[in-house]
């Protein structure tokens, strides 16, 4: 499904032109999103609000969902008769043309405003949603390199400061990137994992989550040694994300009481409680 990144209020211009600009996207009316963006690009062309307004109109217009006779293929999703038999599949996709101009138009605002992490996060997405972990890796990578050596502050939406501390905004948002591949669940998707897991270690080293998602990897890899060398209890929101990988991983290392205590905060998670029924099996064969 297409992103969209923040946009919040400015000057009186960029006020005018995002309340427009939001209600013609709610309405899916494209004109009016075309004749917001012309007047708001004669009036403010230096605004970065602009290009993340054009970038969400190019993305959601490049935006396409295609419905085949054939097999799901990478993350798509199988349809199945009543009798359980294949019968097509659903893919989101892009139109190519249409997604580099949105790619290119975030380019061009983040050398107007290279500070706007906002920006950069919403690029890397860009190759999560089409399945290109090399150049979502690489983007992430160049985004922590050109901020040390800047040594400038973080910037949101409208230029603010970022909505958490640093030190903990940058490793929680680095590993919400590593969840798709710690859930597709293979080995190539644990790699793109490890590389974000070395990202958060290197330019984080006081975060817990670099140390914990490497545990995880080399638990994976049936390194139990190594994944104990790594791992360490975080501080981070007991997500059930988190959750399921301290219990996995756990479970992995042969650790029954963590693996209990672990099971046992999941299971007091609604969400998580799919997840403890399916961990809980394991937990129970533990010696």
């Amino acid at each position: 499904m297409w992103i969209g990144l923040l946009l919040a209020a400015g000057s009186g211009f960029a006020q005018t032109f995002q309340i427009d600009y939001r209600r013609a996207m709610r309405t899916q009316d494209t004109a009016k999103v075309r004749k917001v963006l012309a007047a708001w690009q004669r009036k403010e062309p230096q605004n970065p609000d602009l290009f993340v307004a054009r970038f969400n109109y190019l993305l959601r217009k490049a935006y396409r969902v295609e419905v085949s006779t054939s097999q799901a293929t990478g993350r798509g999703v199988a349809i199945q008769q009543k009798d359980g038999k294949p019968a097509g599949s659903i893919n989101e996709g892009y139109e190519p043309q249409l997604l580099e101009a949105a790619r290119a138009t975030l380019r061009e605002g983040i050398q107007l405003a290279p500070e706007r992490l906002d920006m950069r996060f919403g690029l890397a997405k860009t190759y999560e949603l089409t399945h290109e972990p090399d150049r979502e890796v690489a983007v992430l990578a160049a985004t922590l390199a050109d901020h040390k050596a800047s040594g400038k502050p973080w910037r949101w939406s409208e230029g603010k400061a970022l909505p958490a501390p640093e030190t903990v905004f940058l490793p929680e948002s680095l590993e919400e990137y590593m969840l798709p591949y710690w859930q597709a669940n293979t080995p190539a998707d644990a790699e793109v994992a490890r590389r974000l897991a070395e990202l958060i270690n290197q330019y984080y080293p006081e975060s817990s989550l670099g140390p914990f998602n490497l545990g995880m990897y080399y638990s994976l890899q049936q390194q139990p040694d190594k994944a104990r060398c790594f791992s360490r209890p975080t501080a981070a929101a007991p997500t059930t994300g988190r959750l399921s990988n301290l219990t996995r991983l756990a479970i992995n290392t042969n650790r029954k009481a963590e693996a209990q205590q672990y099971l046992a905060s999941l299971q007091k998670l609604l969400a998580g409680r799919p997840a403890a029924a399916d961990l809980g099996k394991e937990v129970r064969k533990m010696k």
